[in-house]
């Protein structure tokens, strides 16, 4: 897969080149599709809406809710699934706010979002509701990797019943770099009670992952595994019930009429508390279409990088009537401010709630603080790390997230990895990455420069410098 040469060590720098093969750069060959990003919650723009929370009916499906709007699941291919329940989410929403079916076209969600393709797609396709959908006539399925037919100007134009928004249910702290545990999972995330909320609330279905199953018939698929999975399944949720002493989800896939009644399956949700069966709504996003008001927007870049002793503008400024509360408030000028001025003496992960009568969101960002004098939190990225910067020179965290003690600097040495995300927009298993491991002197921290895919470093006193391969 990965090829390299061993490099020449120098003084303090070494130096190599990495060779990448075609399967470096294909995107993972999942049967049911979704590429799962853990680190999806710290991307820029990720925001999180809280439901009101109200007393619940025993059963809710929001097909009881279309209007005699008449439902037509076709046959799908199964790499493609994340491109149908994104369209679904849209589909169901109007049928619902609407009173009438519309086909819409699931290739301009495959070729023109960008979140995808048929090796698979992120749940970053939701946002591409925002321009709304072309009708199926438009631009009919293809089944493959065809060509975008619309120009930037046209998408950005959209089309008709845009959607007012898709945030994740929940709160940004739920999602904290400081809730993770060490699979990646978080401890708390999503709760059914909230996912439940929020189709009640908005009227509109849930787009979600989870880990695929299969049933035929009207019956509830009640065994439960792969707890609070990642999944590698994207579908559509639109009711519950409480049938046979357990909370059961109905789920509108896109496997055709046999899969569950008609298309839509039951499922046993909860296995416990806080134990999503096979992981549906780990991560989960509400459709908001024709609401009576539209809630705060808090979009925000979700990195930052600053010199210490330096500031930066976060969060994101709001209309009138919407109040806005940070956590932490440590380094921030006014800690009520919606566009705040951070300057923080170590790295520090903020929290914005932006509340209006319309409702509650959040959002979350971090700032990285760079220097000789910056007190440098340990836990500072997820278990995966990222590359960070734009420029093709960007400097590589360690693996495992945060830097070794002095002892583990002098026996095993500073790995780091190739993140290909910065490269081909596609997540990879670590295993897969290009790796390197440098010794040195226990004082010294190497820096790592990332020239496209030649990897050079450079330290104070180099002991010795090996590509992992």
């Amino acid at each position: 897969m990965v090829k390299g040469t061993n490099p020449k060590t120098s003084h303090n720098h070494c130096r190599f080149q990495v060779s990448l093969d075609e399967l470096f750069f294909r995107a993972p060959e999942m049967k049911t599709g979704l590429i799962v990003d853990k680190n999806w919650p710290y991307k820029d723009g990720v925001v999180w809406a809280e439901p009101k929370q109200v007393p619940l009916a025993d059963k809710f499906d929001l097909r009881d809710l279309m209007k005699g709007a008449s439902r037509s699941l076709k046959l799908k291919t199964a790499e493609t699934v994340w491109a149908w329940a994104t369209h679904h989410g849209l589909e169901i929403a109007r049928a619902v706010h609407d009173g009438k079916a519309y086909d819409l076209s699931v290739q301009s969600v495959l070729s023109c979002s960008g979140a995808g393709s048929c090796n698979g797609g992120t749940m970053e396709a939701v946002d591409f509701l925002k321009h709304a959908l072309p009708m199926e006539t438009d631009f009919p399925y293809e089944g493959y990797d065809a060509s975008c037919k619309y120009s930037d100007s046209e998408i950005q134009t959209g089309w008709e019943a845009k959607i007012i928004a898709a945030p994740y249910v929940g709160k940004s702290l739920r999602f904290s770099r400081a809730m993770r545990n060490r699979d990646g999972s978080f401890r708390e995330g999503n709760k059914i009670q909230e996912m439940m909320a929020a189709m009640a609330q908005w009227q509109s279905p849930l787009v979600v992952t989870v880990s695929a199953y299969s049933i035929s018939g009207p019956g509830i698929y009640d065994s439960c595994s792969d707890i609070n999975s990642d999944g590698d399944h994207m579908v559509a949720v639109v009711g519950w019930d409480e049938e046979g002493g357990s909370r059961n989800a109905h789920v509108w896939n896109s496997w055709g009429q046999k899969h569950g009644d008609h298309g839509v399956s039951r499922i046993k949700w909860e296995c416990g508390e806080n134990e999503l069966n096979r992981g549906l709504g780990q991560a989960a996003r509400i459709v908001q279409y024709k609401l009576p008001c539209t809630p705060p927007n808090p979009q925000q870049d979700g990195m930052h990088e600053i010199l210490a002793g330096s500031s930066v503008q976060i969060g994101a400024a709001q209309p009138d009537g919407v109040k806005c509360s940070w956590m932490p408030t440590d380094g921030l000028m006014d800690p009520t401010a919606c566009l705040a001025t951070a300057r923080p003496a170590k790295t520090t992960e903020y929290h914005l709630t932006a509340t209006s009568d319309c409702g509650t969101t959040s959002s979350m960002t971090m700032v990285d603080v760079w220097g000789p004098s910056a007190k440098r939190a340990r836990p500072s990225l997820p278990p995966l790390g990222r590359l960070l910067g734009k420029s093709k020179r960007a400097r590589l965290h360690r693996a495992m997230g945060g830097w070794p003690d002095q002892h583990a600097r002098e026996t095993m040495g500073w790995t780091f990895y190739l993140d290909p995300a910065h490269l081909v927009h596609r997540r990879f298993e670590p295993e897969h990455y290009p790796r390197f491991k440098v010794r040195t002197d226990p004082s010294s921290r190497p820096t790592v420069s990332l020239p496209v895919i030649s990897i050079s470093v450079e330290t104070h006193r180099l002991l010795d410098c090996v590509f992992l391969g």
